[in-house]
């Protein structure tokens, strides 16, 4: 096995471990705000129970996922230099947009999500919990942007070696984006919803917090019934249409060639 083929299985193992908590957290952010908001509304305290349960569970993986992700940042320099050098000008940009508006929105308000029941108001429970859930969109957002670029590349000139960006907006809005942006979140969610679905039907087995248990099951496979047919149809029918359509990505995409090496 030469150097190339480890450090191919090296980043496949790392992203695919990562990818794993962000595929779930991302979800649950969204469900975390949906519980706390009726629960606010509602008063029922099963709510409450259901917001405090899945709220370690996100804690658990969106602490595993900041480390991995950390991993992935340096195996992209140190597995893929010339890569990583010869488009750093603007994936680099990206990746930092990433932790600026994404990263430290996350950090910013995940304190008073973990930690701020009971000690501050319900409004601003809610509202760090929309944040918070706000900060894994965006990332997802950025995350996405940079792949669909590697996939798509729009927006660049090559000089000196470097892939060096002339429209912003067409490097961030490149012809894959949109496509691939939606189909992740349609992914996302129905990922936390089975898992959910998955650990509520468990206590139902168990017959442990059944209140818990029964809500659980039927929140995540009721949003579960809904997308899934939906991600079937932008996987399936919207993507391909829009390639028929000379619209989209694929349509448009560069054929593949050796990256420039820099002297």
């Amino acid at each position: 096995m030469s150097l190339l083929d480890l450090s191919r299985w090296q980043f496949a193992i790392t992203v695919m471990f990562h990818m794993t908590f962000p595929a779930i957290t991302v979800g649950l952010s969204v469900f975390l705000c949906v519980l706390y908001g009726m629960h606010w509304r509602t008063g029922n305290p099963v709510y409450l129970q259901m917001f405090r349960f899945w709220r370690r569970i996100f804690a658990v993986g969106f602490a595993i996922g900041v480390v991995a992700g950390i991993v992935i940042s340096f195996e992209m320099g140190l597995n893929w230099g010339v890569y990583a050098a010869e488009t750093g000008p603007i994936v680099a940009p990206i990746i930092g947009m990433e932790v600026v508006t994404a990263f430290f929105v996350e950090a910013g308000f995940i304190g008073i999500l973990l930690y701020g029941d009971g000690r501050v108001g319900r409004r601003t429970m809610f509202a760090a919990t929309v944040m918070v859930s706000i900060g894994t969109i965006l990332s997802s957002t950025w995350i996405i942007a940079a792949n669909s670029w590697m996939q798509t590349p729009a927006g660049f000139t090559v000089s000196d070696g470097q892939f060096r960006p002339t429209d912003w907006v067409q490097v961030i809005f490149n012809p894959s984006f949109l496509w691939r942006y939606v189909h992740m979140l349609g992914a996302v969610f129905i990922s936390a919803s089975f898992f959910v679905a998955g650990i509520g039907a468990y206590y139902l087995v168990k017959r442990r917090a059944m209140a818990f248990a029964r809500r659980s099951v039927s929140l995540a496979l009721g949003v579960a019934a809904i997308l899934t047919p939906v991600q079937l149809f932008l996987g399936n029918v919207w993507w391909p249409g829009c390639c028929r359509r000379d619209s989209g990505a694929v349509s448009q995409t560069p054929q593949r060639r050796p990256w420039p090496r820099s002297s």
